[in-house]
């Protein structure tokens, strides 16, 4: 029987992958935040232009631990005309 305890490679792999996502997560949504965002420096047309939610364009610019979905990044893609290859690209993922 396997256990899987804290210094187990599977834990330990689990956790690695957490980390890495986590500032992948990071980059993402202070690329967004730094580069589009704040330039407009409206969130409501932000929010409008590229079909999210006034709440979600708040939350990226002001919420340091704010978990961006994947749903929201390929909207703000969308409206950019880009392809998430070339977005995670652009933000170095």
């Amino acid at each position: 029987m396997q256990t899987f305890g804290f210094e187990s490679d599977i834990f330990i792999k689990i956790s690695n992958l957490f980390v890495s996502m986590t500032e992948a997560n990071r980059k993402i949504v202070e690329f967004i935040r730094d580069e589009w965002v704040i330039p407009m420096n409206n969130n409501s047309k932000f929010a409008v232009d590229h079909n999210i939610d006034e709440k979600t364009v708040r939350r990226i610019k002001d919420d340091k631990d704010y978990q961006i979905a994947l749903l929201t990044i390929m909207r703000i893609c969308h409206a950019r005309n880009l392809t998430l290859a070339s977005f995670f690209k652009m933000v170095g993922i």
